[in-house]
């Protein structure tokens, strides 16, 4: 069999992480380039190029070069995203025959310590709603920032939205999540009237931007392309900034997805299978169990979010 090197069958492995795993791109991303970390240190420190030549020696030596400049060594949900990639990559090659055996068997996982999402109050939420509603892109941040509070979306899924996912007629959008599967959420009222106010800005930026093709729901002002994930995040930092919001934690629109289920579980009507339903989380140990939760209970669910009045 033709020497493979690491590098080429990282390649391999990522597309077979997206293709046939449907894992979603952060985590390709995330496992692609911890497997390349990999592949450089072997290839510069220990002149290995070829995945038959590690030995569970250099993975062990590997691992002790995961630190910080200053020496400290890298926090365990660090180096748990790094070796599980690692791991997942070795395990890829055995099962297709590029190594005999799993070299990385066994390395460990670092434990880590279970830490509760940190996120907003409704009061600290309401400020958010407000502050949007007083910027110069006002219609499109403010529908931004009530799509996070109130669905609880993923940013990846926000920027990856289109105009023609809302369907206001059913009252419901179309969410493409992880590993692109999809799910409907209700569109309430309140943010239906958000669409619809914000419906001509975004069609008068693409006139004037001469970009009418552009599918994408949410968009910039100087170019008419689809928001970036870090203009999105620029987005909410400066709305939670000009809010007066003051948390212990930068505001991202995951600890705006954070504060949707946490309101929805302190203060709505939700438990929390309908939670995660709605998050759009996959439990493949209760998948089996439970029975998925009809259209009728999720749009009780959305609607009970206080932040909807």
């Amino acid at each position: 069999m033709k020497k493979r090197t690491i590098d080429d069958l990282n390649d391999q492995f990522a597309v077979y992480l997206e293709i046939n795993r449907g894992y979603s791109k952060g985590t390709v991303e995330n496992y692609h380039r911890s497997v390349f970390r990999l592949s450089t240190w072997l290839e510069a420190r220990r002149n290995v190029l070829y995945i038959d030549e590690i030995t569970s020696a250099d993975l062990e030596l590997f691992l002790g070069t995961l630190k910080n400049p200053d020496g400290t060594v890298f926090e365990p949900t660090t180096r748990h995203t790094i070796i599980s990639g690692i791991r997942q990559f070795f395990r890829w090659a055995v099962k297709y025959k590029y190594l005999a055996y799993d070299i990385s068997q066994n390395i460990e996982n670092p434990k880590l310590k279970e830490q509760l999402p940190k996120s907003l109050s409704v009061e600290e939420a309401l400020k958010m709603m407000n502050s949007a509603q007083k910027r110069k892109m006002h219609e499109r941040d403010y529908l931004m920032t009530s799509i996070f509070l109130i669905l609880g979306v993923r940013v990846s899924e926000l920027v990856g939205m289109n105009l023609n996912d809302i369907h206001e007629s059913k009252g419901i959008i179309r969410i493409r999540g992880k590993g692109s599967k999809e799910r409907e959420l209700t569109f309430t009222p309140k943010l239906i009237q958000a669409i619809d106010r914000y419906k001509p800005i975004r069609k008068r930026i693409l006139e004037e931007r001469n970009n009418k093709d552009e599918v994408a729901l949410f968009v910039n002002e100087k170019h008419g392309k689809r928001l970036t994930r870090r203009g999105v995040e620029h987005i909410i930092e400066q709305i939670a900034q000009a809010a007066g919001v003051e948390c212990n934690f930068n505001v991202s629109p995951h600890k705006l997805r954070h504060t949707c289920a946490t309101i929805l579980y302190n203060e709505g009507t939700a438990d929390l299978l309908a939670i995660s339903e709605l998050l759009g989380h996959k439990d493949p140990s209760t998948s089996k169990i439970y029975t998925k939760i009809k259209q009728e209970k999720m749009r009780s669910v959305i609607e009970s979010n206080p932040l909807n009045y």
